[in-house]
C-alpha cells in the first residue's frame, strides 16, 4: 500500500505543478496572455508532465521489484533527489522568464 500511496503523492504533486503551470499562463499579467506568461507556463506544464512519467516507471518499478521479492529502487535515492532539483529549477525558470519580462 505503502507503494501506492507515493504514486499518488507523485501524481497529485505533478497535477498541481501542471494547475500552477496552467494558471500562470492565464493570468500571470493580469489575465492578460503574454508570450512570457506562456513560457513560463509551459515550463511547469511540461515539468509537471515529466513527474507524471517519472511517478509512474517508478511507481511501476519498485511494483515489481516487491513482487519478486527484491526492493532496490530505494536503495539509491537519486531519482526523486533530481526530481526535487529539477522541480526548483524549473520554478526559478518560470520565474525568471515574468521577471525578465516585467511582468
Amino acid at each position: 500500500m505503502a507503494n501506492e500511496r507515493t504514486y499518488l503523492a507523485w501524481m497529485r504533486t505533478a497535477a498541481n505543478v501542471m494547475v500552477v503551470g496552467l494558471v500562470l499562463a492565464k493570468f500571470a499579467d493580469r489575465g492578460k496572455v503574454t508570450a512570457a506568461s506562456l513560457c513560463a507556463g509551459g515550463i511547469l506544464v511540461a515539468v509537471g508532465a515529466a513527474g507524471v512519467v517519472y511517478g509512474t516507471i517508478r511507481y511501476r518499478q519498485v511494483n515489481n521489484e516487491l513482487e519478486a521479492g527484491r526492493y532496490l529502487t530505494g536503495s539509491r535515492g537519486r531519482g526523486p533527489t533530481v526530481a526535487s532539483i529539477v522541480l526548483v529549477v524549473a520554478i526559478l525558470a518560470a520565474l525568471g522568464v515574468l521577471v525578465a519580462d516585467g511582468g
